[in-house]
């Protein structure tokens, strides 16, 4: 105390007071020396903490700068939370490598299957409102009718459709059908791998179209790409299958159900309570000069691409918007989220097993409980790849996004990198 009082000049027997009537009237020598030490040991201790904060983000700062430049990723941001707070948060690399453009925290991009966890929120919401309930028949709330070909006599369920649970399968044809490639004419496609060409001279031939149209054409009975084979042989309720259309069809569900668009809804009631101001389903309101490019890999861009179906995967936002979201969610597995009930989030964050008619999923409503008992979800996609992560005992989680494509044969190098930043994360999330 000496060595610093001495550093900073601080003599104390030099203060005198010539006024009386100020308002430091009353106060004895002895006692504004003691306020005076009790400020400057505070300022230490703040001092201190603010060192070892920094110390830490700096290793984790080395760290993750150290894995991207050994990698082939462009760009990517990441932010550990806990239930109140943004704990760290950097992003390293490149929006865009021909426009020299950074990719930052207010970088947007889409997140792909992360938005399924929206889909769950929307429908707690719809439910607390009494416009839907988990376990009646889609049909009640749907224009045309689906139905399990294999189990006739058995309805689909929402609850099916939010587990996965459905018999709807994940069919990757069905899927293909619902990316259109922007301005076609001018995409110059021989300068792609070989080995992209099948799923590029599919999504040529597509046709935009609204989202019910699309729902229809595949699962209607009638629909004119329905086929029996798009359902599994068991029942809904008895087997989980990841399913983009089905997840799609819950998100049409509550566009039924409420009388308002899936993207209106979760606008009015997620995003903007939330101030989630740059998010957005798709490219919609989202400014050329903060989206992130997308690349197949470090030197090929992905053709520009929307989809005709948007719940499942296109929620575009960015790293400090989703923290929003993040710590919404973790306070919301504790009951002390706003945007529902404690009785309606735990619905979200109870593993579905235990309700009769499910007997076997991955977690929650859309949200994946891993063997740690964390709660998960990731994303992949066409130049997308995410990771959300948050442990239930500690409070804290963290989140990852980059603009490439991860994927064994055509970039069969990303996988790595991305699962020791990913491993990293995890570490250093128990550290702050």
């Amino acid at each position: 105390m000496y060595i610093f009082l001495k550093e900073t000049n601080i003599n104390l027997s030099n203060f005198k007071f010539q006024n009386r009537n100020s308002f430091l009237f009353g106060w004895n020598l002895k006692k504004i020396q003691q306020a005076i030490l009790l400020s400057i040991l505070f300022m230490m201790q703040s001092c201190q903490s603010d060192d070892i904060v920094s110390k830490k983000d700096k290793e984790l700062n080395f760290e993750l700068e150290q894995l991207y430049k050994s990698s082939p990723l462009v760009g990517f941001s990441v932010s550990i939370i806990d239930d109140s707070d943004v704990l760290y948060q950097n992003s390293f690399g490149y929006a865009d490598t021909k426009e020299d453009k950074k990719y930052t925290e207010y970088t947007t991009q889409a997140i792909a299957s992360i938005s399924k966890t929206v889909i769950a929120l929307a429908l707690m919401k719809a439910v607390e409102q009494e416009k839907l309930d988990l376990d009646t028949d889609i049909n009640q709330y749907l224009p045309f009718e689906v139905k399990h070909p294999h189990h006739l006599e058995k309805p689909i369920t929402i609850r099916h459709l939010a587990t996965h649970t459905s018999g709807i399968k994940g069919v990757q044809e069905i899927d293909y059908r619902s990316y259109i490639f922007e301005n076609l004419s001018e995409i110059d496609f021989s300068i792609y791998p070989p080995e992209s060409k099948p799923f590029f001279d599919f999504v040529k031939a597509n046709v935009d179209m609204d989202d019910a149209t699309y729902l229809e054409k595949a699962l209607a009975t009638d629909g004119e790409w329905y086929d029996v084979s798009n359902f599994s042989m068991n029942a809904p309720g008895e087997k989980y299958e990841y399913s983009n259309m089905a997840s799609n069809l819950a998100a049409y569900v509550i566009e039924h159900a409420t009388g308002i668009s899936y993207e209106e809804y979760t606008r009015l009631y997620i995003f903007k309570p939330l101030e989630m101001n740059m998010t957005s389903w798709g490219k919609d309101n989202i400014t050329a000069d903060t989206h992130a490019t997308l690349y197949l890999n470090k030197d090929l861009k992905t053709p520009n691409y929307t989809r005709i179906t948007v719940a499942s995967g296109e929620l575009t936002t960015n790293n400090s918007d989703f923290n929003r979201y993040f710590i919404e969610m973790i306070k919301g597995y504790n009951g002390k989220g706003k945007l529902l009930s404690a009785e309606h989030y735990k619905e979200i964050f109870i593993h579905q097993a235990t309700h009769e008619e499910i007997k076997d999923t991955a977690g929650g409503l859309f949200w994946i409980i891993n063997n740690k008992g964390n709660i998960e979800h990731s994303g992949g996609g066409l130049g997308i790849v995410t990771t959300c992560l948050f442990n239930p005992t500690t409070n804290k989680g963290y989140y990852f996004m980059t603009n490439i494509l991860e994927d064994a044969v055509l970039n069969p190098d990303v996988s790595t990198p991305i699962n020791k930043i990913l491993e990293t994360l995890e570490i250093y999330m128990d550290q702050y």
